[in-house]
């Protein structure tokens, strides 16, 4: 990070350095020409400034990217958004489509092909990286649905916003020095509006592909997402000078408003309205029916992924238990094959789309006799597919994800086979999820056994105890974590839990 941030404090000098030579130093020669030495500065700003600050937004995005988001990535996005942005600025420097009859002039250095600055391509990509990036926080901030659609054109929506104050500004008559010059005029100070259709076309090509060979978003606890929005935020704001300096303040209202603004939202976790419900809804249950008593919640991380193993005692008051206790956001993996109504089915998975909390269905539980459902079993594997997809991404993302591997709980107005204080074996789909997540280099994700202990009254008393975390890289063989959870999770749910931390290659008796 180090290189990074050097790089970037770098450019933000060469940002300032351009602007002053722009605003100040070219309209007054008399601060300079009476010094030799101020002379030779100027004289390098006229040729260096302009493609200076590029050169160094690029490396220090590409420095970034390289430390967080592993090589794989960064170079398919570098060479993407590169080649395809040098292609679409070839055509259209050579045939005004799709941006406009426009040309280049000599001031952002060598011309690739006599027509385009080299510099080009290279600040279509860091700009555009930390667009996406931005993009892809908030998409997994807000939990967005189609988040990598969603991440691409929110992500084409900031790149296109930049252009919005950047194109009027450096092509101005009124600026002491033009970077490209129009060859036809349009309604939006003087531009044609087609160059935001090439813009838009054009980052949505790149930023598209890149997304779909990365074959994920990039999670907001992937990266710190301060240096992205400093690159995005600098850019705009060295275009919102310029655009100031020449009368134009439209644009840079507009800057402001559609870009800065929404991409703060990358900066800090959000809670979404539905997740703000279920805590405040659990709490009230939780108060009135229950007298909870929590233990061990230091071993669940205040940040991060977490996937939290848990006996499933009660089908409402676990869930309240959990949801009411932990400081973060909660996602249940749920079951609704029981729903027998489809009016009922419609309000359950569009409440449990507002959560995030992924639907499976149990065929066990869908083919038992008498068994009523609104669901078919061809369904089945559909929801599974779309609940792994969904859980993975997730704790990919950093969130807290809660399944009950037991997948019945002792009471329920329902069904259940289970009976008194009885366990069910685990099953082993909880860690096949958390290795699904690490895969490409993502980090490990802590397993956390939670034990609840019930005691019937007038309000149940209930312990809800989290114990020590378990990782699925201590453990070669996935049926002893397995049973490891399981042993944790039981000795955690008696009344006065006497357990040890499991062992990694043992494997514990129940």
């Amino acid at each position: 990070m180090t290189a990074a941030r050097t790089l970037f404090f770098a450019h933000l000098g060469a940002l300032s350095f351009a602007l002053g030579g722009l605003l100040i130093a070219l309209p007054h020669p008399e601060l300079w020409a009476g010094s030799a030495q101020a002379a030779k500065v100027f004289a390098f700003g006229m040729r260096h400034g302009g493609p200076l600050h590029i050169v160094l937004g690029a490396a220090a995005m590409l420095t970034f990217g390289l430390r967080y988001l592993g090589a794989r990535r960064t170079l398919t996005f570098f060479a993407l958004a590169t080649t395809l942005s040098l292609g679409m600025e070839l055509l259209g420097t050579g045939t005004g489509w799709p941006f406009g009859a426009y040309s280049y002039t000599s001031g952002l250095g060598t011309k690739v092909l006599g027509r385009v600055p080299y510099t080009i391509p290279l600040s279509w990509f860091f700009v555009g990286m930390a667009a996406y990036l931005l993009a892809s926080a908030i998409v997994a901030r807000l939990g967005i649905r189609r988040s990598a659609l969603g991440a691409v054109l929110l992500g084409v929506w900031f790149l296109t916003v930049w252009d919005l104050v950047l194109d009027p500004a450096m092509a101005h008559p009124a600026l002491p020095t033009q970077f490209w010059v129009w060859h036809a005029t349009g309604p939006y100070f003087g531009m044609p509006l087609q160059n935001f259709v090439g813009w838009s076309v054009t980052g949505f090509l790149f930023m598209g592909l890149s997304r779909l060979l990365w074959r994920r978003n990039a999670g907001p606890d992937e990266f710190p997402a301060w240096l992205p929005f400093g690159i995005y935020t600098a850019n705009i704001v060295f275009a919102l000078a310029l655009s100031l300096s020449v009368g134009l303040w439209q644009p840079a209202i507009a800057a402001v408003f559609l870009g800065v603004l929404p991409a703060t939202l990358a900066l800090g976790r959000t809670t979404s309205p539905a997740a703000t419900a279920m805590r405040l809804g659990s709490r009230a249950i939780a108060g009135r029916r229950l007298q909870l008593t929590v233990e061990g919640l230091e071993h669940v991380p205040t940040s991060g992924p977490a996937l939290i193993a848990a006996r499933h005692y009660h089908h409402l008051y676990d869930g309240c238990a959990l949801i009411a206790t932990l400081p973060r956001p909660v996602h249940i993996l749920v079951a609704l094959d029981w729903v027998d109504r489809p009016i009922v089915r419609r309000v359950m998975e569009r409440a449990c789309a507002a959560a995030r909390w992924p639907i499976v269905l149990r065929g066990d539980a869908m083919s038992r006799p008498g068994a009523r459902t609104a669901y078919s079993p061809a369904e089945r594997r559909r929801y599974l597919h779309r609940a792994v997809t969904e859980t993975v991404d997730l704790l990919r993302a950093g969130e807290v994800v809660v399944v009950f591997p037991e997948a019945y709980p002792n009471v329920d107005p329902t069904y259940t086979p289970k009976t008194a204080d009885g366990f069910l074996p685990f099953r082993p789909g909880f860690a096949a999820l958390a290795a699904l997540a690490e895969r490409d280099g993502h980090p490990p994700v802590p397993i956390i056994p939670a034990g609840l202990g019930y005691q019937p009254g007038d309000r149940w008393e209930v312990t809800l105890r989290f114990g020590p975390p378990l990782f699925v890289e201590d453990w070669p063989d996935r049926a002893a974590l397995v049973d490891a959870v399981e042993q944790q999770v039981r000795d955690l749910s008696r009344p006065a839990p006497a357990y040890r931390p499991a062992v990694a290659g043992e494997v514990l008796q129940p």
